[in-house]
């Protein structure tokens, strides 16, 4: 499946990938894939290219660094893994959803993750999906859906919103 109102840059789409990793919430796969897709992208930077022949078997202090320099390449500031970071993690995974890379669940868990006990803003619904789901108030049909929705509205609503 393919987004089509995912108009981030490749840039963006990277940066936010590394927000999501930095505050923990996605495996290393995730952060060494969307190093892979900022190169096919087009995106040309000795160490992006470093990081995305990474492995998920990689120590995280490696990644951590090979993250760093890749940034640095590609002028764009290390996220910081504060609260502020939290709508850039939330953007990627809506795109990563929307790109049927995650499922809803993963979606839902990861986000009640990301957001924590903090107030979530614009990610509100994405909680409320997570809840009638397991509230059995919805179908898992009717989360992927109302899912879909969400994730598309949220990076409509947010775009710009990326830091990067």
């Amino acid at each position: 499946m393919t987004a089509p109102t995912d108009h981030r840059s490749a840039t963006d789409a990277f940066a936010e990938a590394s927000a999501l990793w930095l505050v923990g919430d996605s495996p290393p796969a995730f952060l060494i894939d969307a190093a892979v897709d900022a190169v096919v992208a087009g995106l040309d930077a000795p160490a992006l290219h470093e990081l995305a022949g990474l492995s998920d078997s990689d120590e995280a202090w490696e990644l951590r660094a090979a993250l760093e320099r890749a940034l640095g390449d590609l002028g764009v500031p290390v996220p910081d893994p504060a609260p502020e970071t939290r709508p850039m993690a939330m953007r990627a995974l809506a795109a990563l959803m929307l790109r049927d890379r995650i499922s809803v669940r993963e979606l839902v868990d990861w986000s009640r993750g990301v957001i924590g006990d903090a107030e979530p803003g614009e990610a509100r619904r994405f909680l409320e999906i997570g809840d009638d789901l397991d509230g059995g108030r919805i179908t898992p049909h009717e989360a992927q859906l109302g899912a879909i929705d969400e994730a598309t509205r949220y990076l409509h609503v947010t775009a710009g919103d990326s830091g990067a």
